[in-house]
């Protein structure tokens, strides 16, 4: 299966999903720790938590297709094609979504001490020093961070070829004295609990 975001449909409709590397499997609409295996060349199996099991089957057309995976009495995996899935390829990643999206750095600021920020999956923006309801959003190479109170930052992403040694540079926006800069510490999981989140069922 190709790493990439795919467009996942079922009865009640279609939404956005994703096959990251490291078998990760992600969906920002029904947010999850959920992940991807192959059960056997052309077969598919996802594991999406409290959203259920699926297995699904490489098409000729490039799509792949299935449904719910239960039990029979036995106690043997069924598919269940009447309760159906489909997931079809959409693009491959960029270097930088496959970079920044579910990624902790360290910031650096004119006359201060370096802390630790994340890039949360989900798009919040988050840093334990200062914490609170903050987002994140990628065009290209450009950064965008709306840190509430803490002001608004564009960076522009540098991806290396070795991701460690990545970095992102900018400022406050309008303010380009008032300079940021990223060096890249770890990546993160996709699924992040927050206390306060929403729930979703499909």
């Amino acid at each position: 299966m190709k790493i990439g975001m795919y467009n996942f449909q079922w009865a009640g409709g279609e939404f956005e999903v994703e096959f990251r590397e490291k078998n990760i499997f992600w969906c920002k609409r029904f947010a999850n720790e959920a992940s991807w295996t192959e059960v056997q060349p052309g077969v598919v199996g996802v594991n999406w938590g409290k959203y259920g099991n699926y297995q699904l089957t490489a098409q000729p057309d490039g799509s792949f297709a299935g449904g719910v995976l239960t039990t029979d009495a036995s106690g043997a995996p069924v598919v269940n094609t009447n309760d159906w899935r489909k997931a079809t390829f959409v693009r491959a990643f960029t270097p930088a979504e496959e970079l920044l999206s579910g990624s902790a750095w360290m910031l650096h600021y004119e006359n201060g001490v370096p802390f630790r920020v994340e890039f949360h999956a989900d798009g919040h923006f988050h840093s334990p020093a200062y914490p609170g309801h903050h987002l994140w959003k990628l065009n290209g190479n450009q950064v965008a961070i709306e840190w509430g109170k803490y002001g608004s930052y564009d960076l522009t992403l540098e991806v290396a070829a070795d991701r460690r040694q990545s970095t992102a540079s900018g400022s406050l926006r309008g303010h380009p004295a008032s300079w940021r800069r990223l060096t890249y510490e770890e990546a993160l999981p996709a699924y992040v609990f927050k206390e306060n989140s929403c729930g979703h069922s499909h």
